[in-house]
């Protein structure tokens, strides 16, 4: 049997919102914390190079300069630099836009999407139930889920691939995979509560096992205390109650697999140890 192949991992600020911590968690300090917005460039082997999320990018500026978009800006203040957009940190890389050949989007919230059109020849990966649930939603409609319309390429879904074989190896107290590159070395996997069709990436990289869990908690301690989101998170959950599941189903899975690193796309703590330093401004 073939080894299973490691992926050259780069995780990379795209910038950050303001938050309050005792949101983020239940009982947390009622402090005010920088949430930066990670996405992962990965590089395949045999496959080539690919995005987990797109991130912030400086149009989200634009796309919530009026009513009702503009509330995403009031309710998490946006402190954005141009020069961290994804596609702008790919040159240091030695890589354009055009060598990305899928960018996998975890979910549809605007600090995870705002990046997609610098991507304009890439695959785009998603659920069904992702794409279906903010593919015609506008206004507060679309507010209410965390999704910005201006932020979707308008070929998105010419260029979009929707997953819908969850066949591959379990994940322990998470469910099946996708197995995405067919090697076992990059699974996805369902982690429902927080948005429509949110999910999750466990890459066996060069620096270790890495699991990207998205926003299925804002901070690592949840995962291990098994601490919720404040319940004012709730208006915007798409499942409160599948919430806290899928953080009991990540505690287990840290119990069961310690030597994977779990990296919320959010979490202060996980951001100063794990990301890869940025361009001074």
């Amino acid at each position: 049997m073939s080894a299973t192949p490691s992926l050259t991992c780069y995780i990379l600020d795209t910038g950050h919102c303001l938050a309050h911590e005792h949101h983020l968690i239940e009982g947390g300090a009622r402090q005010e914390v920088a949430c930066h917005s990670i996405v992962a460039l990965i590089q395949h082997p045999e496959h080539g190079w690919l995005l987990w999320d797109a991130g912030y990018a400086p149009r989200m500026l634009d796309a919530t300069a009026r009513f009702p978009y503009r509330l995403y800006r009031w309710i998490t203040p946006l402190r954005l630099r141009p020069e961290l957009a994804a596609a702008a940190q790919l040159p240091r890389f030695g890589l354009t836009a055009a060598d990305i050949g899928a960018v996998i989007v975890s979910h549809f919230h605007a600090d995870h999407e705002s990046g997609l059109l610098d991507f304009p020849t890439s695959r785009y990966v998603t659920l069904p139930e992702a794409y279906a649930s903010i593919a015609n939603l506008r206004g507060l409609a679309a507010l209410r889920r965390g999704h910005l319309p201006a932020l979707l390429p308008a070929d998105f879904a010419a260029r979009m691939t929707l997953l819908d074989r969850f066949t591959g190896p379990p994940l322990p107290e998470l469910g099946p995979t996708c197995d995405y590159f067919g090697d076992g070395s990059l699974l996805l996997v369902r982690l429902p509560g927080h948005a429509r069709g949110q999910m999750g990436m466990l890459a066996n990289t060069t620096r270790g096992a890495l699991f990207f869990v998205a926003d299925s908690c804002w901070l690592a301690r949840s995962v291990q205390t098994r601490r919720p989101p404040a319940r004012i998170t709730h208006f915007i959950a798409d499942d409160p109650t599948q919430v806290q599941r899928t953080i009991d189903g990540l505690h287990a899975f840290a119990q069961a697999r310690p030597d994977v690193l779990i990296v919320p796309s959010h979490c202060p703590e996980t951001f100063r140890r794990e990301v890869e330093p940025t361009p001074a401004a």
